[in-house]
Protein backbone atom coordinates (compact mmCIF):
# COMPACT_ATOMS: atom_id res chain seq x y z
CA UNK A 1 0.00 0.00 0.00
CA UNK A 2 2.74 2.20 1.07
CA UNK A 3 3.49 2.33 -3.42
CA UNK A 4 -0.03 3.96 -3.65
CA UNK A 5 0.50 6.64 -1.27
CA UNK A 6 3.34 7.48 -3.36
CA UNK A 7 1.32 7.59 -6.33
CA UNK A 8 -1.66 9.55 -4.99
CA UNK A 9 0.80 11.95 -3.27
CA UNK A 10 2.43 12.57 -6.81
CA UNK A 11 -0.84 13.13 -8.42
CA UNK A 12 -1.68 15.47 -6.11
CA UNK A 13 1.32 17.86 -6.71
CA UNK A 14 0.28 17.80 -10.54
CA UNK A 15 -2.79 19.83 -10.13
CA UNK A 16 -0.53 23.09 -8.95
CA UNK A 17 0.47 22.71 -12.58
CA UNK A 18 -2.88 24.89 -13.55
CA UNK A 19 -1.79 27.25 -11.39
CA UNK A 20 1.75 27.64 -13.06
CA UNK A 21 0.01 28.09 -16.27
CA UNK A 22 -2.06 31.09 -14.24
CA UNK A 23 1.08 32.50 -13.66
CA UNK A 24 2.07 32.81 -16.70
CA UNK A 25 -0.61 34.74 -17.95
CA UNK A 26 -1.36 36.54 -14.92
CA UNK A 27 1.82 39.03 -15.41
CA UNK A 28 0.23 40.06 -19.49
CA UNK A 29 -1.60 43.66 -20.07
CA UNK A 30 -4.64 41.89 -20.57
CA UNK A 31 -4.09 39.38 -18.06
CA UNK A 32 -8.12 39.23 -17.91
CA UNK A 33 -8.66 38.61 -21.04
CA UNK A 34 -5.62 35.98 -21.28
CA UNK A 35 -6.91 33.74 -18.48
CA UNK A 36 -10.88 33.80 -20.20
CA UNK A 37 -9.01 32.66 -23.17
CA UNK A 38 -6.75 29.87 -22.08
CA UNK A 39 -9.23 29.19 -19.69
CA UNK A 40 -12.63 28.33 -22.47
CA UNK A 41 -9.27 26.21 -24.57
CA UNK A 42 -7.93 24.41 -22.21
CA UNK A 43 -11.24 23.29 -20.25
CA UNK A 44 -12.11 22.12 -24.06
CA UNK A 45 -8.91 20.24 -24.44
CA UNK A 46 -9.41 18.44 -21.29
CA UNK A 47 -13.03 17.80 -21.74
CA UNK A 48 -11.61 16.39 -25.21
CA UNK A 49 -8.73 14.59 -22.79
CA UNK A 50 -10.78 13.20 -20.37
CA UNK A 51 -11.89 9.82 -22.25
CA UNK A 52 -8.53 9.27 -23.30
CA UNK A 53 -7.55 9.10 -19.27
CA UNK A 54 -9.46 5.62 -19.25
CA UNK A 55 -7.29 4.47 -21.21
CA UNK A 56 -5.23 3.95 -17.79
CA UNK A 57 -8.01 1.28 -16.85
CA UNK A 58 -8.01 -0.39 -20.57
CA UNK A 59 -4.36 -1.54 -20.19
CA UNK A 60 -4.56 -2.21 -16.10
CA UNK A 61 -7.67 -4.41 -16.33
CA UNK A 62 -7.88 -5.66 -19.93
CA UNK A 63 -4.15 -5.84 -21.24
CA UNK A 64 -2.07 -8.79 -20.44
CA UNK A 65 0.23 -9.41 -23.41
CA UNK A 66 1.73 -7.98 -26.58
CA UNK A 67 -1.39 -8.58 -28.70
CA UNK A 68 -3.82 -6.98 -26.33
CA UNK A 69 -1.62 -4.02 -25.67
CA UNK A 70 -1.35 -3.36 -29.67
CA UNK A 71 -5.15 -3.85 -29.97
CA UNK A 72 -5.37 -1.18 -27.40
CA UNK A 73 -3.16 1.50 -29.03
CA UNK A 74 -4.86 0.95 -32.37
CA UNK A 75 -8.45 1.84 -30.70
CA UNK A 76 -6.36 4.94 -29.08
CA UNK A 77 -4.95 6.27 -31.93
CA UNK A 78 -8.40 5.89 -34.05
CA UNK A 79 -10.07 8.17 -31.49
CA UNK A 80 -7.54 10.38 -31.36
CA UNK A 81 -7.48 11.07 -34.92
CA UNK A 82 -11.94 11.65 -34.36
CA UNK A 83 -10.58 14.80 -31.50
CA UNK A 84 -7.69 16.05 -34.08
CA UNK A 85 -10.40 16.59 -36.91
CA UNK A 86 -13.15 18.23 -34.15
CA UNK A 87 -10.15 20.70 -33.60
CA UNK A 88 -9.58 21.86 -36.96
CA UNK A 89 -13.31 21.90 -37.55
CA UNK A 90 -13.41 24.47 -34.25
CA UNK A 91 -10.38 26.01 -35.80
CA UNK A 92 -11.74 26.81 -39.19
CA UNK A 93 -14.89 26.34 -39.54
CA UNK A 94 -18.43 28.41 -38.29
CA UNK A 95 -18.65 25.71 -35.51
CA UNK A 96 -15.75 27.36 -33.85
CA UNK A 97 -17.01 30.17 -34.57
CA UNK A 98 -20.85 29.31 -33.21
CA UNK A 99 -18.98 27.81 -29.88
CA UNK A 100 -17.03 31.25 -29.10
CA UNK A 101 -19.76 33.78 -30.12
CA UNK A 102 -22.87 32.23 -30.12
CA UNK A 103 -22.44 30.01 -26.82
CA UNK A 104 -19.80 32.29 -24.70
CA UNK A 105 -20.28 35.66 -26.45
CA UNK A 106 -17.30 36.52 -27.01
CA UNK A 107 -16.01 39.69 -28.95
CA UNK A 108 -14.01 38.79 -32.31
CA UNK A 109 -10.48 39.30 -30.99
CA UNK A 110 -11.13 37.17 -27.79
CA UNK A 111 -12.85 34.47 -29.98
CA UNK A 112 -10.48 34.43 -32.73
CA UNK A 113 -7.61 33.65 -29.83
CA UNK A 114 -9.79 30.98 -28.31
CA UNK A 115 -10.31 28.99 -31.44
CA UNK A 116 -6.13 29.53 -32.20
CA UNK A 117 -5.13 28.13 -28.66
CA UNK A 118 -7.75 24.71 -29.25
CA UNK A 119 -5.87 24.50 -32.48
CA UNK A 120 -2.49 24.60 -30.69
CA UNK A 121 -3.44 22.31 -28.00
CA UNK A 122 -5.24 19.46 -30.39
CA UNK A 123 -2.29 16.57 -29.86
CA UNK A 124 -2.83 16.96 -26.36
CA UNK A 125 -5.51 14.30 -25.88
CA UNK A 126 -3.30 11.69 -28.25
CA UNK A 127 -0.20 12.03 -25.83
CA UNK A 128 -2.47 12.33 -22.74
CA UNK A 129 -4.22 8.52 -23.64
CA UNK A 130 -0.69 7.26 -24.83
CA UNK A 131 0.88 8.20 -20.87
CA UNK A 132 -2.18 6.56 -19.18
CA UNK A 133 -2.64 3.73 -20.94
CA UNK A 134 1.91 2.87 -20.70
CA UNK A 135 0.89 4.27 -17.07
CA UNK A 136 -2.07 1.73 -16.82
CA UNK A 137 0.31 -1.29 -17.78
CA UNK A 138 2.84 0.07 -15.45
CA UNK A 139 0.05 -0.02 -12.56
CA UNK A 140 -1.11 -3.51 -13.30
CA UNK A 141 2.78 -4.36 -12.51
CA UNK A 142 2.29 -2.34 -8.96
CA UNK A 143 5.21 0.14 -10.23
CA UNK A 144 3.70 3.22 -8.88
CA UNK A 145 6.24 4.93 -7.54
CA UNK A 146 7.46 4.98 -11.60
CA UNK A 147 3.81 6.62 -12.35
CA UNK A 148 4.53 8.98 -9.74
CA UNK A 149 7.78 10.09 -10.24
CA UNK A 150 7.07 10.40 -13.74
CA UNK A 151 4.30 12.96 -12.86
CA UNK A 152 6.21 14.77 -10.32
CA UNK A 153 8.89 15.56 -13.10
CA UNK A 154 6.30 16.26 -15.78
CA UNK A 155 5.26 19.50 -12.93
CA UNK A 156 8.98 20.16 -12.40
CA UNK A 157 9.55 20.80 -16.29
CA UNK A 158 6.43 22.55 -17.17
CA UNK A 159 7.31 25.32 -13.91
CA UNK A 160 10.31 25.45 -15.38
CA UNK A 161 9.05 25.99 -18.87
CA UNK A 162 6.77 29.00 -17.59
CA UNK A 163 9.17 30.91 -15.65
CA UNK A 164 11.34 30.27 -18.33
CA UNK A 165 9.20 31.80 -21.21
CA UNK A 166 8.12 34.96 -18.77
CA UNK A 167 12.05 36.03 -19.21
CA UNK A 168 11.77 36.12 -22.89
CA UNK A 169 9.36 38.31 -25.15
CA UNK A 170 6.88 36.02 -26.20
CA UNK A 171 5.52 36.67 -22.76
CA UNK A 172 4.39 39.99 -23.78
CA UNK A 173 4.25 39.35 -27.78
CA UNK A 174 1.66 36.32 -27.59
CA UNK A 175 1.92 35.51 -23.70
CA UNK A 176 -1.05 32.41 -24.79
CA UNK A 177 1.50 30.47 -26.06
CA UNK A 178 3.50 30.20 -22.65
CA UNK A 179 0.83 27.93 -21.20
CA UNK A 180 0.28 25.91 -24.35
CA UNK A 181 4.53 25.15 -24.80
CA UNK A 182 4.16 24.36 -21.25
CA UNK A 183 1.62 21.29 -21.43
CA UNK A 184 3.85 19.95 -24.58
CA UNK A 185 7.11 19.49 -22.60
CA UNK A 186 5.55 18.65 -19.55
CA UNK A 187 3.33 15.36 -21.33
CA UNK A 188 6.50 14.96 -23.89
CA UNK A 189 8.36 14.24 -20.70
CA UNK A 190 6.25 12.21 -18.77
CA UNK A 191 5.10 10.00 -21.64
CA UNK A 192 8.94 10.08 -22.69
CA UNK A 193 9.98 8.40 -18.90
CA UNK A 194 6.83 6.05 -18.86
CA UNK A 195 7.74 4.68 -22.12
CA UNK A 196 11.16 3.98 -21.00
CA UNK A 197 9.65 2.78 -17.53
CA UNK A 198 7.78 0.69 -19.87
CA UNK A 199 10.40 -0.92 -21.95
CA UNK A 200 12.34 -1.65 -18.78
CA UNK A 201 9.98 -3.86 -17.22
CA UNK A 202 8.22 -5.24 -19.97
CA UNK A 203 11.68 -7.09 -20.69
CA UNK A 204 12.27 -7.81 -17.13
CA UNK A 205 8.47 -9.61 -16.73
CA UNK A 206 9.59 -11.71 -20.12
CA UNK A 207 12.58 -12.83 -18.26
CA UNK A 208 10.32 -13.99 -15.29
CA UNK A 209 7.34 -16.03 -16.86
CA UNK A 210 6.08 -17.23 -20.01
CA UNK A 211 4.15 -14.70 -22.68
CA UNK A 212 1.27 -15.65 -24.89
CA UNK A 213 0.07 -14.05 -27.36
CA UNK A 214 -3.28 -15.65 -27.39
CA UNK A 215 -6.08 -13.36 -26.13
CA UNK A 216 -10.04 -13.57 -27.29
CA UNK A 217 -9.16 -9.07 -26.86
CA UNK A 218 -10.76 -7.22 -29.47
CA UNK A 219 -11.54 -3.34 -30.53
CA UNK A 220 -14.29 -3.94 -30.04
CA UNK A 221 -14.50 -5.54 -26.49
CA UNK A 222 -12.15 -2.35 -25.81
CA UNK A 223 -14.93 -0.31 -27.12
CA UNK A 224 -17.03 -2.13 -24.74
CA UNK A 225 -15.21 -1.49 -21.48
CA UNK A 226 -14.22 1.86 -21.95
CA UNK A 227 -17.34 3.34 -23.84
CA UNK A 228 -19.12 3.95 -20.54
CA UNK A 229 -15.99 5.17 -18.31
CA UNK A 230 -15.76 7.58 -21.40
CA UNK A 231 -18.59 9.02 -21.09
CA UNK A 232 -18.44 9.29 -17.40
CA UNK A 233 -15.08 10.55 -18.09
CA UNK A 234 -15.91 13.30 -20.78
CA UNK A 235 -19.59 14.23 -18.91
CA UNK A 236 -16.86 15.46 -15.52
CA UNK A 237 -14.66 17.45 -18.16
CA UNK A 238 -17.39 19.29 -20.28
CA UNK A 239 -19.09 20.05 -16.60
CA UNK A 240 -16.68 23.04 -16.35
CA UNK A 241 -17.00 24.36 -20.11
CA UNK A 242 -21.04 24.64 -19.27
CA UNK A 243 -20.63 25.82 -16.08
CA UNK A 244 -18.88 28.93 -17.84
CA UNK A 245 -21.28 29.07 -20.75
CA UNK A 246 -24.20 29.40 -18.22
CA UNK A 247 -22.32 31.54 -16.03
CA UNK A 248 -21.24 33.78 -18.92
CA UNK A 249 -24.63 33.78 -20.16
CA UNK A 250 -26.39 34.64 -17.07
CA UNK A 251 -24.21 38.06 -16.47
CA UNK A 252 -24.74 38.65 -20.28
CA UNK A 253 -21.38 38.36 -21.79
CA UNK A 254 -20.08 41.60 -19.68
CA UNK A 255 -16.94 42.49 -18.27
CA UNK A 256 -18.53 40.47 -14.94
CA UNK A 257 -19.04 37.81 -17.06
CA UNK A 258 -15.14 37.15 -18.25
CA UNK A 259 -14.22 38.00 -14.35
CA UNK A 260 -16.33 35.32 -13.50
CA UNK A 261 -14.91 32.99 -15.59
CA UNK A 262 -11.38 34.39 -14.82
CA UNK A 263 -12.03 33.40 -11.61
CA UNK A 264 -13.53 30.01 -11.84
CA UNK A 265 -10.75 29.44 -13.99
CA UNK A 266 -8.26 29.93 -10.74
CA UNK A 267 -10.92 28.36 -7.84
CA UNK A 268 -10.87 25.39 -9.84
CA UNK A 269 -7.81 24.11 -9.84
CA UNK A 270 -6.87 26.00 -6.04
CA UNK A 271 -9.37 23.43 -4.97
CA UNK A 272 -8.60 20.25 -6.39
CA UNK A 273 -5.18 21.19 -5.45
CA UNK A 274 -6.19 19.30 -2.26
CA UNK A 275 -8.73 16.31 -3.18
CA UNK A 276 -7.54 15.56 -6.72
CA UNK A 277 -5.08 12.67 -6.30
CA UNK A 278 -8.73 10.71 -4.39
CA UNK A 279 -9.05 9.78 -7.94
CA UNK A 280 -6.41 7.44 -8.01
CA UNK A 281 -8.37 5.46 -5.40
CA UNK A 282 -10.03 3.54 -8.25
CA UNK A 283 -6.67 2.11 -8.96
CA UNK A 284 -6.64 0.16 -5.76
CA UNK A 285 -9.17 -2.94 -6.35
CA UNK A 286 -8.13 -3.69 -9.95
CA UNK A 287 -4.28 -3.94 -8.68
CA UNK A 288 -4.65 -5.34 -5.31
CA UNK A 289 -7.42 -8.07 -5.93
CA UNK A 290 -7.20 -8.58 -9.24
CA UNK A 291 -8.64 -12.37 -10.08
CA UNK A 292 -6.31 -15.02 -9.24
CA UNK A 293 -3.47 -12.98 -7.34
CA UNK A 294 -1.72 -14.11 -4.49
CA UNK A 295 -1.99 -11.10 -1.97
CA UNK A 296 -2.24 -9.81 1.71
CA UNK A 297 -4.51 -6.95 0.94
CA UNK A 298 -8.13 -7.71 1.60
CA UNK A 299 -10.94 -5.21 0.16
CA UNK A 300 -11.32 -4.05 4.09
CA UNK A 301 -7.93 -2.82 4.27
CA UNK A 302 -8.19 -0.57 0.97
CA UNK A 303 -11.75 0.77 2.80
CA UNK A 304 -10.21 1.89 5.98
CA UNK A 305 -6.96 3.26 3.49
CA UNK A 306 -9.59 5.25 1.85
CA UNK A 307 -11.33 6.14 4.83
CA UNK A 308 -7.75 7.80 6.46
CA UNK A 309 -6.97 9.70 2.82
CA UNK A 310 -10.97 11.27 3.13
CA UNK A 311 -10.41 12.76 6.80
CA UNK A 312 -6.54 14.02 6.01
CA UNK A 313 -7.95 15.71 2.76
CA UNK A 314 -11.10 17.57 4.97
CA UNK A 315 -8.56 18.64 7.82
CA UNK A 316 -6.08 20.20 4.72
CA UNK A 317 -9.44 21.19 2.95
CA UNK A 318 -10.57 23.25 6.07
CA UNK A 319 -7.92 24.16 7.01
CA UNK A 320 -6.99 26.18 3.58
CA UNK A 321 -9.75 27.50 2.69
CA UNK A 322 -11.88 28.27 6.21
CA UNK A 323 -9.24 29.70 7.78
CA UNK A 324 -9.33 34.12 6.47
CA UNK A 325 -6.10 35.15 4.87
CA UNK A 326 -4.61 31.99 3.41
CA UNK A 327 -6.12 31.99 0.53
CA UNK A 328 -6.00 35.66 -0.83
CA UNK A 329 -2.68 35.96 0.32
CA UNK A 330 -1.84 33.21 -1.86
CA UNK A 331 -3.57 34.75 -4.73
CA UNK A 332 -1.37 38.60 -4.41
CA UNK A 333 1.72 37.35 -3.46
CA UNK A 334 1.79 33.97 -5.77
CA UNK A 335 -0.01 34.74 -8.75
CA UNK A 336 0.15 38.80 -8.70
CA UNK A 337 -3.15 38.74 -8.92
CA UNK A 338 -5.06 42.00 -7.77
CA UNK A 339 -7.15 41.82 -4.21
CA UNK A 340 -10.30 42.35 -5.28
CA UNK A 341 -10.12 39.11 -7.70
CA UNK A 342 -8.89 37.20 -4.54
CA UNK A 343 -11.16 37.89 -2.84
CA UNK A 344 -14.03 36.82 -5.24
CA UNK A 345 -12.04 33.27 -5.28
CA UNK A 346 -13.32 33.25 -1.14
CA UNK A 347 -16.48 31.45 -1.22
CA UNK A 348 -16.03 29.46 -4.30
CA UNK A 349 -12.92 27.56 -2.04
CA UNK A 350 -15.07 27.30 0.67
CA UNK A 351 -17.63 25.22 -1.68
CA UNK A 352 -14.82 23.04 -2.72
CA UNK A 353 -14.09 21.81 1.39
CA UNK A 354 -16.91 19.56 1.26
CA UNK A 355 -16.10 17.88 -2.27
CA UNK A 356 -13.49 15.41 -0.91
CA UNK A 357 -16.57 13.67 0.98
CA UNK A 358 -17.65 12.37 -2.98
CA UNK A 359 -14.76 12.08 -4.23
CA UNK A 360 -13.66 9.20 -2.11
CA UNK A 361 -17.57 7.58 -1.78
CA UNK A 362 -17.17 7.56 -5.57
CA UNK A 363 -13.61 6.42 -6.00
CA UNK A 364 -14.10 3.25 -3.58
CA UNK A 365 -17.38 1.99 -5.35
CA UNK A 366 -16.02 2.82 -9.00
CA UNK A 367 -12.89 0.78 -7.72
CA UNK A 368 -14.76 -2.36 -7.27
CA UNK A 369 -16.78 -2.08 -10.59
CA UNK A 370 -13.68 -1.72 -12.50
CA UNK A 371 -12.27 -4.90 -10.96
CA UNK A 372 -15.39 -6.58 -11.91
CA UNK A 373 -15.41 -5.24 -15.48
CA UNK A 374 -19.00 -4.05 -14.61
CA UNK A 375 -18.46 -0.34 -16.65
CA UNK A 376 -21.91 -0.11 -18.05
CA UNK A 377 -23.91 -0.01 -14.97
CA UNK A 378 -21.10 3.14 -14.43
CA UNK A 379 -23.16 5.05 -17.14
CA UNK A 380 -26.19 6.31 -15.71
CA UNK A 381 -24.07 8.32 -12.92
CA UNK A 382 -22.90 10.24 -16.49
CA UNK A 383 -27.01 11.10 -16.59
CA UNK A 384 -27.64 11.95 -13.40
CA UNK A 385 -24.83 14.37 -12.88
CA UNK A 386 -25.90 16.15 -15.87
CA UNK A 387 -29.61 16.64 -14.70
CA UNK A 388 -28.46 17.94 -11.51
CA UNK A 389 -25.82 20.45 -12.96
CA UNK A 390 -28.32 21.88 -15.27
CA UNK A 391 -31.11 22.21 -12.93
CA UNK A 392 -28.87 24.18 -10.53
CA UNK A 393 -27.68 26.23 -13.37
CA UNK A 394 -31.43 26.97 -14.23
CA UNK A 395 -32.93 27.65 -10.80
CA UNK A 396 -30.38 28.99 -8.62
CA UNK A 397 -30.09 32.47 -10.55
CA UNK A 398 -33.58 33.00 -10.03
CA UNK A 399 -32.35 32.61 -6.21
CA UNK A 400 -30.16 35.11 -6.62
CA UNK A 401 -27.04 33.12 -7.05
CA UNK A 402 -24.58 34.26 -9.55
CA UNK A 403 -21.33 34.51 -11.02
CA UNK A 404 -18.32 31.74 -9.67
CA UNK A 405 -20.39 30.89 -6.74
CA UNK A 406 -23.15 29.05 -8.79
CA UNK A 407 -20.93 27.96 -11.11
CA UNK A 408 -18.94 25.77 -8.10
CA UNK A 409 -22.59 25.10 -6.31
CA UNK A 410 -23.63 23.45 -9.69
CA UNK A 411 -20.47 21.44 -9.64
CA UNK A 412 -21.08 20.31 -6.17
CA UNK A 413 -24.83 19.02 -7.08
CA UNK A 414 -23.68 17.09 -9.88
CA UNK A 415 -20.91 15.41 -7.89
CA UNK A 416 -23.40 14.21 -5.16
CA UNK A 417 -25.72 12.98 -7.65
CA UNK A 418 -23.29 11.18 -9.95
CA UNK A 419 -21.62 9.56 -6.09
CA UNK A 420 -25.60 8.79 -5.23
CA UNK A 421 -26.15 6.93 -8.64
CA UNK A 422 -22.21 4.66 -8.64
CA UNK A 423 -23.60 3.60 -5.29
CA UNK A 424 -26.92 2.30 -6.50
CA UNK A 425 -25.44 1.17 -9.14
CA UNK A 426 -22.78 -1.13 -6.82
CA UNK A 427 -25.59 -2.41 -4.49
CA UNK A 428 -27.71 -3.38 -7.64
CA UNK A 429 -24.60 -5.48 -9.46
CA UNK A 430 -23.58 -7.07 -5.99
CA UNK A 431 -27.14 -8.53 -5.72
CA UNK A 432 -27.30 -9.66 -9.06
CA UNK A 433 -23.86 -11.28 -8.09
CA UNK A 434 -25.32 -13.19 -5.27
CA UNK A 435 -27.85 -14.07 -7.04
CA UNK A 436 -26.30 -16.24 -9.90
CA UNK A 437 -23.84 -17.64 -7.46
CA UNK A 438 -25.36 -20.62 -6.93
CA UNK A 439 -25.90 -21.37 -10.46
CA UNK A 440 -22.18 -21.11 -10.97
CA UNK A 441 -21.48 -22.93 -8.05
CA UNK A 442 -23.58 -25.85 -9.21
CA UNK A 443 -21.97 -25.78 -12.51
CA UNK A 444 -25.25 -25.05 -14.80
CA UNK A 445 -23.22 -23.22 -17.09
CA UNK A 446 -25.18 -21.08 -19.56
CA UNK A 447 -23.47 -19.09 -22.88
CA UNK A 448 -24.54 -16.35 -20.47
CA UNK A 449 -22.69 -17.45 -17.75
CA UNK A 450 -19.60 -18.14 -19.57
CA UNK A 451 -19.41 -14.84 -21.10
CA UNK A 452 -16.36 -12.14 -20.30
CA UNK A 453 -18.49 -10.49 -17.70
CA UNK A 454 -19.79 -13.52 -15.42
CA UNK A 455 -16.22 -14.98 -15.85
CA UNK A 456 -14.20 -12.17 -13.50
CA UNK A 457 -17.20 -13.57 -10.80
CA UNK A 458 -14.72 -15.81 -9.60
CA UNK A 459 -12.53 -15.73 -6.65
CA UNK A 460 -13.47 -12.10 -6.33
CA UNK A 461 -14.63 -9.62 -3.09
CA UNK A 462 -18.05 -8.88 -2.77
CA UNK A 463 -19.05 -4.64 -2.41
CA UNK A 464 -19.46 -5.86 1.13
CA UNK A 465 -16.12 -7.16 1.85
CA UNK A 466 -16.75 -11.14 1.75
CA UNK A 467 -15.24 -13.27 -1.03
CA UNK A 468 -16.81 -16.08 -2.74
CA UNK A 469 -14.08 -18.66 -4.68
CA UNK A 470 -14.66 -21.90 -6.65
CA UNK A 471 -12.05 -24.62 -6.94
CA UNK A 472 -12.98 -28.19 -7.51
CA UNK A 473 -16.55 -28.16 -6.73
CA UNK A 474 -16.06 -26.59 -3.79
CA UNK A 475 -17.18 -22.93 -2.73
CA UNK A 476 -14.83 -21.32 -0.01
CA UNK A 477 -16.62 -17.85 0.97
CA UNK A 478 -14.36 -15.41 3.21
CA UNK A 479 -15.91 -13.04 5.21
CA UNK A 480 -14.86 -10.01 7.09
CA UNK A 481 -12.83 -11.47 9.53
CA UNK A 482 -11.23 -13.42 7.05
CA UNK A 483 -12.51 -16.73 8.34
CA UNK A 484 -13.19 -19.86 5.92
CA UNK A 485 -16.53 -21.79 5.90
CA UNK A 486 -16.35 -24.36 3.81
CA UNK A 487 -19.91 -24.87 2.18
CA UNK A 488 -21.72 -27.89 1.17
CA UNK A 489 -19.82 -30.16 -1.23
CA UNK A 490 -21.27 -30.24 -4.84
CA UNK A 491 -23.42 -33.44 -5.39
CA UNK A 492 -23.01 -34.84 -9.07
Amino acid sequence: MSRRKVLQFCSRHVLYFHQVLNRGLSSAKNATEMLAIFGIAYTLTQFASGPFQEFKNVSLVLVHNKKEARIGLITLFLLSAIVITLALLIAYTDFGYFITHTLYHLDEDVGQATRKAVLMLSFVPLFHGMSWYVAGYLLQLKHTALVGSASVIDVAVQIGTVFGLLKMDIANTRPVLVPVIAVYTGILTRFSILFIGFLIHRTVRRTNETQTNESSLSILRVLMFWWPLAIVQAVQKISRPIINLFVARDLGGSDEAVQAIAVLTLVHPTGRITFGWLNELKSLQPAFLRNNQVTLVHRRHIRNFDICCLFLVLMISFSLFLIPGIVTSFFTNSLGLSEEVALMCIVPLKIFSVFPLFTVWRSHNTSWLLMMKKTTVLFPSAVVRMVFLIIVLIVFPKMGLHGAPLGVTALLAGFAGETISVQIASFITEYRMKRHQPAMVLGESTEKSQSSNDEELKDLPLLNGDTVHQKDEVQIEEGENDELIEMQQVNT
